[in-house]
C-alpha cells in the first residue's frame, strides 16, 4: 500500500524506480536485498532522471545556491554538449500509475506543495494529457503548482508526466465512498491493504474534509452539549449513518429541518458538518443548479451532504433536485464521440434546513409537490416544542442563543477527527455492525408504525431508523447514553409524520383535499336540481344533484368532469377507486366505479360518479 511520503529520499525513491515506457533511468539506485529496507539515493548520488528527446529530466527536491528546486529538463545541442538546465516547475512527484478495475482509466498519481508548504495529492487521467495538457497544467497550477512561464517548459511539464519511470502501482475509482471492503476518502483509502486504492478525478478534489483537534475533544464539546437535544442528536447522527446505509441496503434520502429564523437550524448542521470537517466549508448551499448538485453528490457519496438555505433555490428547480439526490444517480450524457458515458453514481443521505418546505417552495412557482418529493426530503419541524427554538435543555447556558454560540465554537475548533475514528472502526467490524443496524433498523421501524403502514410510511420511518442506529452504534465516540439516538430520532419521525398527515397514503390524503375543493368552489353554481320542475339554465355544467337516502346531498359528476377537473393531476381510474374505498362515492350495482342513472334534459341513461355526504367526513 502506498504510503504518504514527506519524507525528500522516500519521493525521490518512488520518482526514479526503474526504466519504463522506453525511457532510460540515469543514476537509480540499486534495489536493497533486505525486506525490511527501502531503497534510498546515496547522499552523494545524481538526483533521479530520465533521458527523453534528445535530452533528459531532473528532479531536484532542494534548491543549491544560486537555482531552483524543481523539475529541470536538459538538452543537447548537435555535437552533443549539454545545454543549459530549463527549470519546468517546482517539485512535482510522480508516484504511481494508476488503472481502474478493468485495466482501463490509466493515470498518474501526482503530488506537490503550494508555496505555503501545504500537501496536495491528485491522481490525473492520463487522457488529459493526450493534448497539450492544458486542463491538467491550469489545475496544478490553481493549487499551488509553480509552473515556468514559457510555452517550451509548458510542453516539458506534459511530457515529463507522461515518460518519468514508475514502477509502483495504485487502483483508481471514479467515485469516494464503498468500493467493496475498502471506503475511500479524498486522500486516503481506509481499509486498502494489498494495493493502494486512489480516487482520480478529472479535476483535483478540494474537499472540505478536515480535522482539527482530537474526536476526545469533539466529544467534550460538541457531542456532550447536544445529548438531550433531539434536533442536534438527530443531525450529529445523520452524519454517522451515510457510512451504514450500504451495510444494511438503505437508499438515499433527505431530511430538511423547516423553521423560523434564528431557531437553531444552522446551529444542527454545523454539527452535523463537525464529524467529517470544519462547518464553513462543510456545509454548503442549496443556491446551484441541478447539475452543481449532481457535483457535490459525486464527491459525498456513502457520506452525508450537509445544504443550508432551501429558500435561495430556484423553485422551479427544486422538486427535480429532491429527485436527483435521493435517486443516486446523475444525468446520462454524451462523450465525444456521440456515446453514452456512464452517469455519476452515489448513495448518501443528505441534510438541509430552511425557513419554508419544498411544497411551500414549489408551490410559489406555480408547482404542487407530489408524494414522492416529500417523502424523499422528509420534513421536519425544527422547533422542538420546548419553547426553545430547536433546543429542550441548555446544559447550564442562559437562552439558547448562548448555548448555540458555544456549540459553533466547538465544531469550528474540534471537527472531522471523529469522523475518520468511526470510519475505521465500521471498516474493521463491517460484518457485526450491519447486523446490529439491520436489527436495530427493524426494531426502530415497528416502534414506531403499524403493520399496515402504507409504504411511504415505513420507507421514511426506514431512513429515520438508520439514523437512530448510527447514532447508537457509535456511542463510544459520541459519550451518549444508550437510548439517546433512539429517543431523538423518534421525536423527530413524530414531528414528520405529524407534518406528512398521518400514517396513510400521501396521494389519497392530496386526492380527497382536491375533490373537496372542487365542491367548495362549484357546488352551488355548476350543478343542476334533478327534482326541479322547471328549467334551469346551469353555465358550464359539471352534473347534477340530489337529496341522498340520509338526506345528506349527493353530487353526481359527469364522466369527462370527472377525469378532466375533479382528478385532475391523477389517474381517473385509480382516483375513483381511492373514492369508493374510502365511500366518498358510490359503486355501481355491476361493481363498476361509476352507476347508470336516467339524467333530466339529457334524456338517457349515463353512468356518473355520485358523491355522498362522506366527502366531509373524510376530511377529518
Amino acid at each position: 500500500m502506498l504510503e504518504n511520503h514527506d519524507n525528500a529520499d522516500d519521493l525521490n525513491r518512488l520518482s526514479g524506480i526503474a526504466a519504463g515506457d522506453g525511457v532510460e533511468v540515469l543514476d537509480a539506485p540499486a534495489p536493497t536485498t533486505s525486506a525490511s529496507s527501502k531503497t534510498r539515493r546515496k547522499p552523494d548520488a545524481r538526483p533521479p532522471q530520465s533521458r527523453h528527446d534528445g535530452g533528459s529530466f531532473e528532479l531536484i527536491e532542494h534548491a543549491k545556491a544560486g537555482e531552483s528546486a524543481g523539475v529541470y529538463f536538459t538538452g543537447f545541442d548537435q555535437e552533443g554538449n549539454a545545454k543549459a538546465p530549463l527549470w519546468v516547475c517546482a517539485p512535482l512527484h510522480i508516484i504511481a500509475k494508476t488503472r481502474g478495475t478493468k485495466s482501463a482509466d490509466w493515470g498518474r498519481l501526482l503530488e506537490w506543495r503550494d508555496p505555503d508548504g501545504r500537501p496536495h495529492r491528485w491522481a490525473v487521467p492520463a487522457e488529459l494529457l493526450a493534448g497539450d495538457g492544458l486542463e491538467v497544467r491550469r489545475e496544478l497550477m490553481r493549487l499551488g503548482l509553480e509552473v515556468a512561464p514559457s510555452k517550451r517548459a509548458r510542453d516539458l511539464l506534459s511530457t515529463y508526466m507522461q515518460v518519468w519511470p514508475v514502477t509502483e502501482r495504485a487502483r483508481c475509482v471514479e467515485r469516494l465512498g464503498w468500493h467493496g471492503a475498502v471506503y475511500v476518502l479524498p486522500d486516503e483509502a481506509i481499509g486498502a491493504e494489498a494495493e493502494a486504492v486512489v480516487f482520480q478525478s478529472s479535476a483535483a478534489v478540494e474537499p472540505a474534509y478536515a480535522q482539527a483537534g482530537t474526536a476526545a475533544h469533539w466529544r467534550e464539546g460538541v457531542a456532550a452539549l447536544s445529548a438531550g437535544n433531539s434536533r442536534m442528536v438527530f443531525a450529529i447522527a445523520c452524519a454517522f449513518a451515510p457510512a451504514l446505509a450500504a451495510l444494511v441496503g438503505e437508499d438515499s434520502g433527505g431530511f430538511h429541518l423547516r423553521g423560523k429564523s434564528s431557531s437553531g437550524k444552522s446551529t444542527a448542521l454545523a454539527l452535523a458538518a463537525s464529524v467529517w470537517g470544519n462547518p464553513a466549508s462543510f456545509t454548503r448551499l442549496w443556491r446551484t443548479t441541478t447539475n452543481g448538485l449532481e457535483g457535490l453528490a459525486a464527491v459525498h457519496s456513502d457520506c452525508v451532504l450537509i445544504l443550508d438555505e432551501l429558500s435561495q433555490m430556484d423553485p422551479r428547480e427544486a422538486g427535480d433536485a429532491a429527485y436527483l439526490l435521493a435517486n443516486g444517480q446523475g444525468k446520462t450524457r454524451a462523450s465525444r464521440a456521440g456515446m453514452a458515458r456512464q452517469p455519476a453514481r452515489w448513495r448518501l443521505l443528505f441534510l438541509s434546513a430552511g425557513e419554508e418546505s419544498l411544497s411551500a417552495m414549489m408551490g410559489r412557482a406555480g408547482k404542487r409537490s407530489n408524494a414522492g418529493q416529500e417523502v424523499r426530503l422528509a420534513d421536519i419541524e425544527a422547533d422542538a416544542g420546548a419553547g426553545l427554538g430547536a433546543f429542550e435543555t441548555l446544559h447550564g447556558h442562559p437562552t439558547g442563543a448562548a448555548l448555540s454560540l458555544a456549540l459553533k465554537d466547538a465544531a469550528a475548533q474540534h471537527h472531522g477527527a471523529v469522523g475518520v475514528d468511526w470510519l475505521r472502526r465500521v471498516v474493521a467490524d463491517r460484518v457485526n455492525l450491519a447486523e446490529q443496524a439491520g436489527e436495530l433498523v427493524r426494531e426502530f421501524v415497528a416502534e414506531h408504525t403499524r403493520p399496515d403502514s402504507p409504504g411511504q410510511v415505513l420507507r421514511v420511518a426506514r431512513r429515520f431508523g438508520l439514523v437512530a442506529a448510527a447514532g447508537e452504534l457509535s456511542g463510544e465516540l459520541t459519550g451518549w447514553k444508550g437510548g439517546e439516538s433512539f429517543e431523538a430520532v423518534g421525536k423527530c419521525f413524530t414531528a414528520w409524520l405529524e407534518g406528512f398527515g398521518g400514517d396513510s397514503s400521501r396521494e389519497d390524503r392530496s386526492l380527497l383535499a382536491q375533490v373537496r375543493a372542487f365542491f367548495e368552489m362549484h357546488g352551488a353554481s355548476r350543478f343542476e336540481d334533478m327534482a326541479a320542475t322547471v328549467e334551469q339554465r346551469i353555465p358550464n355544467r359539471a352534473g347534477f344533484w340530489r337529496d341522498g337516502e340520509d338526506d345528506a346531498r349527493q353530487f353526481l359528476v359527469l364522466p369527462e368532469v370527472f377525469k378532466r377537473e375533479v382528478c385532475q393531476g391523477f389517474d381517473a381510474k385509480a382516483a375513483a377507486q381511492v373514492l369508493v374505498k374510502a365511500g366518498v362515492i358510490l359503486a355501481g350495482e355491476d361493481g363498476k366505479t361509476a352507476r347508470k342513472v336516467r339524467l333530466p334534459g339529457i334524456g338517457a341513461t349515463a353512468r356518473v360518479y355520485v358523491f355522498t355526504g362522506n366527502l366531509w367526513e373524510s376530511g377529518e
